[in-house]
């Protein structure tokens, strides 16, 4: 998806050279989008543990502004409120009995992103729009839940455990308080104001904290998130 996602953004940067300018460059909006959010942690160096991972169903809530700096070119800073994290499962069996282990990791996060925004317009109708720039998150909250299903043998049934996150970067906290990262959307507004669009977020810094890092390993975020909107 990742490589879908940056494939259509270059093409599209390439059409846009061509495409004729509707929209002027003084244009300021303000809005507001919402939806939904696929999220994962990546870690380098581990293809076992990535192979393991699973996406966690979140959400995502940004305001936003437009702001004009050329012919269909704006700057596009924001606010935003992004539920991340990921999802764990695996199966052992040993004899006549079979665990089943998952575990659910949700952080909390504000983020501020500031985008580029280039627009393509599309005649009366609206505009694609591609963006691409840099966020800084911080980690507010967060919980752990581990559940565990045992079937067959005498300790079948299910227990679960449920823990609040921690953050900083001491050795008693889960994960960092502060992430780097780079944004890439894509999206189409209608001239009315409504917008649908997707956007990756592909976290750059270690979500390890750093008084527990052991090794080069990088944990970091991957957030695929798909919002409707309102721009005014």
């Amino acid at each position: 998806m990742k490589k879908l996602l940056f494939g259509a953004t270059a093409l599209l940067f390439t059409t846009g050279a061509f495409a004729q300018t509707t929209m002027g460059g003084n244009d300021a909006r303000f809005g507001l989008k919402a939806g939904v959010n696929l999220s994962r942690f990546h870690l380098s160096n581990n293809d076992a543990f990535n192979d393991n991972i699973k996406d966690n169903v979140g959400f995502n809530v940004t305001a936003f502004g437009d702001f004009g700096v050329g012919n269909n070119f704006f700057i596009q800073p924001g606010i935003s409120l992004q539920n991340k994290g990921a999802k764990t499962e695996s199966t052992t069996t040993v004899g006549n009995v079979t665990t089943t282990s998952t575990g659910k990791t949700n952080l909390m996060a504000i983020e501020v992103p500031i985008n580029a925004v280039f627009r393509i317009p599309t005649g009366d109708a609206g505009a694609i729009q591609i963006s691409a720039g840099p966020y800084v998150g911080f980690n507010i909250s967060g919980k752990n839940k581990v559940e565990n299903t045992i079937t067959g043998g005498n300790s079948a049934g299910t227990t679960s455990t449920e823990t609040d996150l921690d953050f900083g970067s001491g050795t008693d906290k889960d994960f960092s308080s502060t992430e780097f990262g780079a944004n890439f959307g894509l999206a189409y507004r209608l001239n009315s104001g409504f917008t649908v669009g997707a956007n990756y977020g592909l976290g750059l810094t270690n979500l390890v904290p750093k008084d527990n890092r052991v090794n080069d390993n990088k944990l970091t975020n991957r957030v695929l998130g798909f919002s409707v909107g309102y721009s005014f």
